[in-house]
């Protein structure tokens, strides 16, 4: 029941009113009325995910769009009942933007996960929005923060008022910043540009009462100085505002009509009312005259509530006030029923209103006496030919003006309830007849006298299966406002809150599964709270949840999958079921968990398909898991080819190291002394970021590559380096006669790890060259049973490369 909050703050005083609404003159220019609350009932049905929503600011934009702001709104498509599913989601506030008839939601958070277009950062605070204007490249917005102090609807409080901008035209939100405006007044009921200065109106609530305060700014930044009206000067200190008149909503409209101030607000010195109003200054400071009734919505009379008001001169057509309500009802099923309540209406009506000349007199011997039971009796002498309208001011909670009491005023007496004990009322009286309505009568006072209100009665309880308690009493005579209080008997907890409600009934929870609860009423009324009601018991029950409808499911390129399914209820949390189909697993295995409508897997096989299924779960268990989804594992090779491959000889082989994300590599490469023009890649991959390459051709130079691979693939490789093999053959070689017929073979080693092979021919004899069977380790190598008086010739071999020849001859 959180959108009572939005209910409730701009309705702690209304009434019923009995005004019909003027007729609207055909004109050509401007948007109707009716076609405006056409719009938004349209694009609540069809848009898919904007049901409905309450406040209904506009703002008009330099490119020709109309940038629609709202704060408690739900998101969804209403059943095909027209109810609104109870799994809708709500947020605190957000934006329509619209261009000729096509309307487009923006929201905070991301499409898969929408939020406040204007967030907190703690769960207890939320931003409802006020009025804003258009500041170079961007829309500033006056938001007012609200902290919740319990369960209740009504359990809340100013926090404070924060400027928030949203980017053109792109209305992405940007930095929020707080203003120092404390936490008396919401600011932002109306933002208005005149005169070199813009005005911005806000609400003080205080009690039962509301009432209307002013600041200003120098020019168009709101981020500038402020200033504060004190009811005689303009001062800078916050403390000094001063009430303009009381009887407002949290939002209103103040405009230049012609040489005066218009200000048109739902009328909220009653409670319930289903009138809208309108007063009049010369200027923005006032004095305010009025009321001037103006409309009365005929929603009241279906049992819902209005409330909160907002002019659209700019849409309106010529001759004419455009003025938005919001519509919401007490009886959270009855909301639920019909998405269509919960949608902003509009109205219009000429304006100045035409007044006749002769008008009947007003009454005289008007007096009015309280009767005791929280009521007030006033008579008159009445008069053939006339019928009556009597009005109030309640003199101690500081109402400015006389508000219009609904109900008959026939035979010269009336009787109006709903007084608050020991405060001061005056009462007056009009007559009306076909010319119109007189002036006021003169005034009658009245100190109320009002009992505490009797306990409430016939206290019922009835648990849904969803966790909440339903509570529901018997009509307590002049009582609106009831306060709940709970215990868990199971737990053995003591008594605590539930917050406050309107009307005879209260939705409690959720509560604990299995547990029983002890519920109690207090009736608030004009005298006082009464004693708590009779206790009554309820045992709590939480069905498990039903089966969340079929998944989606992406394969990611990371090789885990997204899935996303639509919500079952608000405040559920989720168990995510895997199984490898690949495999033929028929094991789920233990759960995944998520507390919103999205999961990510770990990780997965790649081209593996797997399946999936989604449970919800609440305090009564895991309910019904949902139909299955397949999806196969998809890994992307890696993107990025290594970075800084460097290539070191060390010895017989090559030192390779880079830098890398990825754990698995390919060497390749290609021998640029032997002319090869292909790369060839190693056959053992590489785990790290470094290898050592051996069989390699001394003396030869090489090109070197390295790339990351996956299950996914290979990625790009490497800008290739360059490195030449240490040489193996052997320096100074010489050879010397040792005796007859033997020589010895000397030389220089370049490394210690070669074994030569020794070739050598008989020159003189004309021999081809013959390699020595045995490998020669070490730097020397005998010859022996050589012919003497023959030249010969010797070199080494080591791999494919000879040394140069040295010849002696043999003594």
């Amino acid at each position: 029941m959180r959108w009572l909050l939005a209910v409730w703050l701009s309705v702690v005083l209304l009434g019923f009113g009995a005004a019909a609404p003027a007729s609207t003159p055909p004109v050509s220019a401007g948007t109707s009325a009716a076609d405006l609350t056409t719009m938004f009932q349209r694009f609540g049905d069809t848009s898919g995910n904007w049901l409905g929503a309450d406040r209904t600011a506009s703002v008009p934009l330099p490119d020709g769009r109309t940038l629609w702001l709202f704060s408690d709104t739900f998101l969804g498509r209403p059943d095909p009942d027209g109810a609104r599913p109870r799994s809708a989601a709500l947020i605190h506030n957000s934006a329509v933007v619209q261009s000729g008839d096509r309307l487009e939601l923006v929201t905070g958070g991301s499409p898969g996960r929408p939020a406040s277009l204007v967030s907190t950062d703690s769960d207890d605070e939320f931003h409802w929005i006020g009025d804003a204007a258009v500041r170079s490249d961007e829309v500033q917005v006056l938001v007012n923060r609200y902290r919740r102090t319990g369960p209740g609807p009504l359990d809340h409080a100013l926090a404070g008022t924060e400027l928030a901008t949203l980017a053109l035209p792109t209305f992405a939100a940007g930095r929020t910043r707080e203003l120092p405006l404390g936490d008396k007044v919401s600011w932002g009921s109306e933002v208005m540009a005149d005169g070199g200065y813009t005005y911005v109106y806000g609400t003080e609530a205080a009690g039962q009462m509301k009432f209307a305060h002013l600041a200003r700014v120098r020019g168009t930044d709101l981020a500038g100085a402020w200033e504060f009206w004190t009811g005689k000067a303009w001062s800078s200190r916050v403390e000094q505002s001063s009430r303009l008149l009381s009887g407002v909503g949290t939002s209103y409209g103040v405009r230049r009509v012609g040489d005066r101030y218009v200000l048109v607000t739902h009328e909220n010195n009653l409670m319930f009312s289903a009138d809208f109003v309108a007063y009049t200054a010369a200027a923005p400071t006032g004095p305010f005259e009025g009321p001037h009734y103006l409309f009365s919505a005929p929603e009241a009379g279906a049992g819902h509530v209005v409330y909160d008001a907002d002019l659209h001169l700019d849409l309106a057509q010529p001759g004419s006030l455009l003025v938005s309500y919001n519509v919401n009802d007490l009886d959270e099923a009855v909301a639920y029923s019909d998405a269509s309540i919960y949608r902003p209406r509009f109205f219009s009506l000429a304006w100045p209103p035409r007044l006749s000349k002769k008008l009947p007199a007003p009454p005289a011997g008007v007096a009015a006496l309280p009767d005791g039971a929280g009521t007030a009796s006033v008579t008159w002498p009445a008069e053939g030919g006339l019928s009556y309208r009597v009005y109030r001011r309640d003199v101690t909670a500081g109402q400015t003006h006389f508000v219009r009491l609904p109900g008959e005023a026939a035979n010269g007496t009336f009787r109006s309830e709903f007084l608050t004990n020991g405060n001061k009322y005056e009462f007056g009286v009009t007559a009306v007849d076909k010319r119109g309505e007189s002036a006021l009568s003169a005034v009658a006072p009245m100190t109320a006298t009002v009992p505490p209100p009797p306990a409430p009665s016939l206290v019922q309880a009835e648990p849904d299966n969803a966790g909440k308690v339903t509570l529901r009493w018997a009509e307590v005579p002049f009582v609106q406002l009831f306060k709940i209080n709970y215990r868990d008997l199971t737990a053995g907890s003591p008594r605590r809150p539930a917050g406050a409600y309107p009307g005879q009934s209260a939705t409690v929870g959720p509560l604990r599964h299995g547990h029983e609860y002890e519920f109690t009423v207090v009736a608030v009324g004009g005298g006082g709270d009464s004693k708590p009601s009779a206790g009554v018991r309820a045992k709590v029950v939480v069905a498990p949840p039903p089966a969340p409808a079929m998944p989606s499911a992406q394969a990611r390129p990371d090789g885990t999958v997204q899935l996303s399914w639509p919500a079952v209820a608000p405040g559920l949390g989720y168990r995510i079921y895997q199984r490898d189909a690949t495999t033929g697993n028929a094991d789920w295995g233990p759960p995944g968990l998520a507390s919103t409508t999205q999961f990510r897997s770990r990780p997965l096989h790649h081209g593996r398909e797997y399946e999936f299924v989604v449970a919800a779960v609440n305090d009564g268990g895991e309910g019904a898991r949902s139909p299955v989804v397949r999806v196969r594992a998809e890994l992307a090779p890696p993107g990025d080819a290594p970075t800084r491959l460097r290539a070191e000889p060390r010895g017989p082989a090559v030192e390779l190291t880079w830098r890398s994300r990825a754990t698995w590599h390919w060497v390749f490469r290609r021998d640029l002394t032997a002319g090869e023009q292909q790369f060839t890649r190693e056959e053992v991959a590489v785990q790290g970021t470094e290898a050592t390459l051996n069989n390699l051709v001394a003396g030869h130079e090489y090109e070197l590559r390295v790339a990351a691979f996956n299950p996914g693939g290979v990625g790009p490789q490497t800008d290739p380096v360059r490195v030449k093999v240490s040489s193996a053959l052997p320096t100074n070689l010489a050879v010397a006669a040792t005796g007859p017929g033997s020589v010895r073979l000397t030389w220089r080693e370049t490394r210690t790890d070669v074994l030569y092979r020794v070739q050598m021919r008989d020159a003189t004899a004309g021999e081809q060259w013959r390699t020595d069977p045995y490998p020669v380790d070490g730097n020397k190598h005998d010859a022996f049973m050589l012919a003497a008086g023959h030249r010969y010739e010797f070199r080494l071999q080591v791999d494919d490369l000879t040394t140069g020849a040295v010849g002696v001859t043999v003594s």
